[in-house]
């Protein structure tokens, strides 16, 4: 009875074995299938998971090599997206008076913890902020927010595609839509360090399905493929619906743009309360002219999203 458990034991951790395996390679091989890139999101779960897992095999199994060298293989291949994040340089030690903060939101348009999110712009006193899920209700609520800020770009509306932007810093902004789909971005103009800055807020469809994971593709690639029409310094922020280990998130890094987050750590976002399954949707991609000071994730304010905040060096 006993060796009999001992061989389900058996099989059950070796399933487990080559599902993290499969889990892992498939959503990067198999990247244009919607739903196999919808597992690419958790891959700091799965090589938490092949680390514990590894560590089962060593004590439980007396034949150990070739379970082993699946988990490593896992492990190795997660590595691979995740490092990264924690081994770059970071710029947080230069000190400039020219530097930019910037916050984003994914407010949530059912949410109505306006005081959370307001003690937390209070808190945080950026220079600009993107607001998403920005609805008519928001933009009543936060009244006393938008007056602090000299300029402003609403595009509210009642789904989950309103979109704000709110500056100290004089900007010119209007609403694109990048001949794709009714989901409005904003693209704006800054003069900021005796520099032109173009800041694009967007906030594509999630791929909850084949038609609603092209649209996401076509609305970010259509970004990077008309790269000549912003300026040389850009910034394209927002809730991206993808999360950095995507095969399409990393067509984003192939010309002249990087992720903000390079040696800050992969800084999840969503789910905002979960955080077993976190993972980051929300970005902010630089132009590699720019320097990253600052990096972080805030509290939670109520959305399902986590907040970003972001400081920048010209």
């Amino acid at each position: 009875m006993k060796q009999q458990k001992y061989k389900c034991l058996h099989k059950l951790i070796w399933l487990c074995c080559i599902a993290l395996f499969l889990l892992s390679i498939i959503p990067n091989l198999l990247a244009n299938y919607w739903l196999a890139d919808i597992f690419s999101n958790f891959k700091f779960q799965y090589l938490i998971a092949s680390i514990c897992l590894l560590m089962v095999v060593y004590f439980l199994f007396k034949k150990k090599w070739l379970a082993s060298f699946v988990l490593l293989l896992s492990i190795c291949w997660n590595s691979y997206y995740i490092l990264p994040y924690y081994l770059k340089h970071k710029d947080e030690n230069i000190v400039s008076e020219h530097n930019l903060k910037i916050n984003s939101i994914n407010l949530l348009s059912s949410n109505d913890q306006v005081r959370l999110v307001e003690t937390y712009l209070a808190k945080e006193n950026p220079d600009v902020i993107v607001l998403l899920e920005f609805t008519p209700k928001w933009q009543s609520l936060l009244k006393k927010t938008i007056q602090d800020y000299a300029y402003s770009h609403f595009v509210p509306r009642n789904d989950n595609f309103g979109i704000a932007i709110l500056s100290k810093k004089q900007l010119k902004a209007k609403t694109a839509y990048f001949k794709l789909n009714e989901k409005p971005s904003i693209v704006s103009e800054l003069k900021f360090a005796k520099k032109t800055l173009t800041l694009i807020a967007t906030h594509p469809a999630a791929p909850v399905d084949k038609n609603a994971f092209e649209l996401r593709n076509l609305q970010m690639n259509y970004l990077i493929e008309n790269r000549s029409n912003y300026s040389d310094h850009l910034i394209i922020i927002g809730d991206f619906n993808n999360s950095s280990f995507s095969n399409h998130f990393q067509k984003l890094l192939k010309k002249d743009l990087r992720d903000s987050r390079l040696g800050f750590g992969i800084l999840p976002t969503w789910p905002a309360n979960f955080s077993l399954l976190q993972t980051t949707l929300d970005h902010c991609l630089v132009s590699k002219n720019i320097q990253v000071i600052e990096r972080k994730v805030g509290e939670n304010i109520g959305s399902d999203h986590l907040p970003i905040s972001i400081s920048l060096k010209f």
